[in-house]
């Protein structure tokens, strides 16, 4: 950066050098090495300086005086300062917990916002009366909502927290801090559920006996099942690698003993390098087959065959079978189909039987000829459509006409918002506590129970399928106001609770 002194410097050389004639100051700025661009620049900035730099520096002269009016104020007052009131630092510490900032962090944040300097203890008593009060908040408005779930465990710690997500809306609807994750575990969760039908999980044995218990439908999560066959086949490619690796070596080993070795070292040689390629090639052959395989069984998960049609859970079992009866005829494919065998159980494909089902009322009259390639049609459309706008088919529904068309797309919507085949939605939710998590380390079962409440209550932000709506609106929850802190403090006012005082160590 150029200090003033070579400002005034190389603007007093150019009015001497005006003084020389035409060319002079061209001449000068060339002998000192400086741009006529930047002495221009310069000597415009230092005239207008000159001309209206008093009357800057009275306005500014006034200001300060003004500060240091307003200072003598705030000392005359005994010392306290102007900032935020008792209600603005509850607010202010609420809303860094939940966005992932430790106590002593907080107490940081306040004292810059212009409260007052606290000690991430009595943010600690504050969090923790407000954590109690966000659990009847949450089992008031959001436990057991949505007929339609995912189910899945995360890991805070050596700990899991069993979540269960409304999969359209991604609102959390059941959570529970666990020491384990079985069946007893699973429980509550489920029994904390007041209109959950059909749920999407993995095939972990406590939460499949859980939900069986409780009486919901389970649809097969197609990452899990396919995941552990997907990890063995590329394990088993690192193997082909290696194989294809040795088979080089052989060459070039082989190529060294013709040329320096005897007969009896090349023929040995030759026979390694044979044997090498062999069994190279046969893992290569062994590895396509097997991806083939492999690709077959994951589309018989698909929605629609091949040529357009609508897919039933018996055309796709049948696929899945035959792929499978194809891997046992060698060893290797044995072990992959041993690892897939999960694949084969009822509840799997469960889903195609749900969407079958569910569109079988559709006649002739309102999908026309061809049915299985019209549906087909109609359900890649939707599908389509889905995976951009979360829109609810309740909204959808209020704004039709009552028109044929509109009656089979909103059947195709409730029919498909019902099928599903992932439990991916619960690891939405988990990118979001997790980052609490990183910076809070130790979270209460209430404190989860306010981070959900937040959750649920707050918009999604740009880029989402569901920006500008919040978790709560899309799962149609009446709520008394749509600020979650002013949820919160009502709740506590009903409850006998100020929280604000909770802020105050004199209370």
């Amino acid at each position: 950066m150029v200090d003033f002194s070579t400002w005034l410097g190389t603007v007093n050389g150019m009015l001497r050098s005006r003084h020389r004639g035409y060319g002079g100051v061209s001449a000068y700025l060339k002998g000192i090495g400086v741009a006529r661009s930047s002495a221009y620049r310069w000597e415009g900035q230092l005239r207008e300086w000159y001309e209206e730099g008093p009357a800057e520096l009275e306005a500014l002269r006034g200001e300060c005086e003004a500060l240091l009016a307003e200072v003598a104020r705030l000392r005359e007052g005994g010392g306290e300062r102007a900032g935020l009131s008792r209600d603005a630092e509850w607010a202010v510490m609420v809303e860094a917990a939940v966005l992932g900032t430790s106590d002593t962090e907080v107490t940081m944040l306040l004292e810059r916002a212009g409260g007052r300097s606290l000690s991430h203890q009595t943010v600690a008593e504050t969090l923790a009366a407000t954590a109690a009060v966000g659990r009847v908040v949450y089992e008031r408005y959001f436990a057991g909502v949505g007929r339609v779930g995912a189910a899945d465990e995360i890991f805070l710690g050596s700990g899991p927290l069993l979540l269960l997500v409304e999969a359209l809306s991604l609102l959390i609807s059941g959570l529970r801090l666990a020491e384990r994750r079985g069946s007893e575990d699973w429980k509550p969760v489920f029994a904390a559920q007041r209109e959950l039908v059909v749920c999407s999980a993995d095939e972990a044995r406590g939460l499949v006996k859980a939900r069986k218990d409780a009486g919901v439908a389970l649809r097969g999560d197609k990452f899990h099942l396919l995941g552990v066959g997907r990890s063995w086949l590329a394990a088993f490619a690192r193997g082909c690698e290696a194989a294809m690796k040795a088979e080089e070596t052989a060459k070039r080993e082989l190529a060294r003993a013709r040329f320096v070795g005897g007969k009896h070292r090349g023929q040995s040689a030759s026979s390694r390098a044979v044997q090498a390629r062999l069994k190279a090639d046969r893992l290569l052959a062994e590895y396509c087959r097997l991806d083939d395989l492999l690709e077959e069984i994951d589309q018989a998960f698909a929605y629609t065959t091949k040529e357009g049609r609508l897919a039933s859970g018996d055309e796709a079992r049948a696929r899945v079978a035959a792929a499978l009866a194809a891997m046992r005829q060698t060893r290797e494919g044995e072990q992959l189909a041993k690892k897939l065998r999960v694949v084969e159980r009822p509840w799997a494909l469960a889903y195609l039987d749900a969407v079958e089902e569910g569109l079988r009322g559709l006649g002739l009259e309102q999908v026309g000829p061809d049915r299985a390639k019209r549906l087909g049609q109609r359900v890649a459309e939707t599908l389509a459509w889905r995976r951009t706008d979360k829109t609810p088919v309740e909204w959808l529904a209020k704004a039709s006409d009552g028109s044929l068309a509109d009656q089979v797309e909103l059947t195709v919507l409730r029919v498909f918002d019902e099928g599903i085949r992932s439990s991916s939605y619960v690891e939405c939710v988990n990118s979001r506590v997790r980052l609490v998590q990183v910076a809070r380390k130790r979270m209460s079962e209430d404190f989860l129970c306010l981070l959900a409440v937040h959750h649920n209550m707050k918009a999604f932000g740009r880029g989402s399928v569901r920006e500008g709506w919040t978790p709560a609106e899309l799962a149609g929850i009446e709520l008394p106001t749509h600020d979650w802190l002013e949820l919160l403090r009502m709740t506590a006012a009903e409850l006998g609770k100020p929280l604000v005082r909770a802020a105050d160590p004199a209370a």
